[in-house]
């Protein structure tokens, strides 16, 4: 196909990987060879020009591992999903969002012209003043409707294996505006720079003076020591706190101090130090995508404060009861204990990804209630079901505990009660409540930390979603799996630091007011 009016031609493939010279092949045998920079890419890329078609809103592009005459005879490749194009550009007068706002968004490099496309694909083309990069729009281009070529960097190509590659002009009725379909096939074998190793010479400071100073605290407590008997004790436990500062101190100190840094993904090992400016944009409008007003941080806050308390009150509830009724002589102890153990005993993992498929809108939950709700895709039942799930995984845990507190309740006490015929309200308040504080206040807190903190069963549930816009907190993100897709996913390390201190400092003050209010479980007299 040539020129505009013949349809989408494919005029270039080539294998793009650092410093590599890829082998682009079209179908008759022509084979032409570029060599182009790819410093700023590490992946396996394909680049692939076309001249656009007239009347076209948008183009779809596939990747198939045999070649094909039409999209049914496309065999999908390990990254592709069957019917649905692995790429897409969409022809539109109006811009996407400030594409540096949307630069994490940006799934491919990509630029188009008012000129035809170039007799060279070099790395170096783009920066003549005629190629432009369009702007972006959930991650895929956005170019205008004058555009004539257009040039991209599609992503996806496994090394060493031949890709076939099409694209289709859709009109604004959904079907193609062309009859042809030209499709080129390309295979790269170009290898993924290694990254330079990182400098560990801070590290290994780090945990020499953490190391050093506590050598130094032990000696001279050693010899400040009274007594041959506290000079051991010291000695004897030296090690497990040298483990201790190495394995939890280094890292809590240096995530702390990456918080202060502008260290990502893009320039790890070279952060440089940018103050407070982490913490003022967990409460920016510049991460307040959706425009509300709130950035996300209140929202999961707030959602982080349901989750903890609702799961928490409710284990501690059902922790109680269930251990009372195992203590009331019911027929069947043993049995009772196995049967309410089994959620504790069953990996977390495993539950999660049990409970999922069967909240599954095509699972056995809707199959039991013949109903149709969608429990992991909709806002508040979302909600509803990863809270439910975790009371479900920890409850048999709290019900354990608080019965082996109850059997600690001397039972002449219970004996005193009923010959004094104190009513079994009363003999709860007022004599099993107070002897079970000492159990329940370290056991409630520990389980305050822990589920504040509790990763895998919103990440295996929902994976934070649904979500409500990108780049911002999904509904059921607390803020633990939020810290996770910011530093991992964005791989904006400073900023996920940021929020890591912010949970770090909340435990903290959560912690030790729960321990003034309960005063630590201490029973009176």
């Amino acid at each position: 196909m040539k020129g505009q009016t013949a349809g989408i031609s494919a005029t270039a493939l080539l294998a793009l990987l650092l410093l590599s010279i890829p082998t682009v092949q079209a179908a008759p045998p022509p084979v032409s060879e570029v060599s182009i920079d790819g410093d700023v890419d590490l992946n396996n890329r394909v680049r692939y020009a076309f001249q656009t078609v007239p009347e076209a809103v948008k183009y779809d592009i596939y990747y198939s591992t045999e070649t094909f005459s039409n999209l049914t005879e496309i065999v999908p490749t390990t990254s592709s999903v069957a019917g649905f194009p692995d790429a897409w550009i969409t022809v539109s007068e109006e811009p996407a969002d400030d594409p540096s706002i949307q630069e994490t968004l940006k799934f491919f490099r990509c630029w188009w012209s008012l000129n035809p496309i170039p007799d060279s694909l070099a790395a170096d083309f783009q920066a003549e003043e005629v190629w432009l990069e369009p702007t972006f729009s959930v991650g895929m281009p956005v170019i205008p409707p004058d555009a004539i070529s257009v040039v991209c960097d599609l992503p996806g190509i496994v090394r060493g294996q031949e890709v076939y590659v099409a694209t289709v002009a859709i009109g604004e009725d959904g079907s193609s505006v062309d009859e042809g379909l030209e499709v080129l096939s390309a295979i790269t074998t170009a290898e993924s720079e290694r990254p330079p190793d990182p400098d560990m010479t801070p590290v290994y400071i780090a945990i020499g003076v953490i190391v050093g100073g506590l050598c130094l605290t032990a000696i001279v407590l050693y010899f400040l020591s009274p007594s041959r008997r506290e000079r051991s004790g010291y000695l004897f436990v030296l090690p497990a706190i040298l483990l201790l500062a190495t394995l939890t101190f280094y890292p809590v100190g240096y995530g702390i101090y990456l918080s202060f840094t502008d260290e990502s993904a893009e320039n790890y090992g070279e952060g440089e130090f940018v103050g407070l400016d982490n913490y003022e944009l967990l409460f920016s409008d510049e991460r307040d995508y959706d425009g509300d007003g709130d950035p996300g941080f209140w929202r999961t806050f707030t959602f982080t404060l349901i989750w903890t308390f609702g799961c928490v009150i409710m284990h501690m509830l059902l922790g109680v009861l269930f251990a009372m009724l195992l203590e009331s002589g019911i027929i069947g102890k043993v049995a009772w204990r196995t049967i309410l153990l089994i959620p504790w005993a069953v990996p977390g993992y495993i539950s999660v990804i049990m409970w999922r498929g069967m909240l599954n809108r095509f699972g056995w939950v809707n199959g039991i209630l013949t109903s149709d709700i969608d429990y992991l895709g909709l806002d508040n039942w979302a909600k509803f079901s990863v809270i439910f799930v975790n009371i479900w995984m920890g409850f048999s845990f709290m019900t354990m505990t608080t019965s082996g507190a109850l059997a600690g309740i001397p039972r002449d006490m219970y004996e005193a009660a009923n010959i004094d015929g104190v009513g079994r309200y009363h003999r709860f308040r007022y004599l099993t409540l107070p002897q079970l504080m000492p159990a329940l206040v370290p056991l409630s807190l520990l389980g305050m930390i822990w589920t504040f903190n509790l990763f895998h069963v919103i990440f295996l549930m929902t994976g934070g979603g649904p979500d409500r816009f990108y780049g911002e907190p999904g509904v059921t993100d607390i803020l633990v799996t939020f810290v996770y897709d910011v530093a991992f996913i964005d791989g904006e390390y400073g900023l996920g630091a940021a929020w890591s201190v912010i949970i770090f400092l909340m435990l903290i003050v959560f912690s030790t007011a729960y321990l003034v209010v309960t005063k630590a479980g201490e029973v009176d007299g």
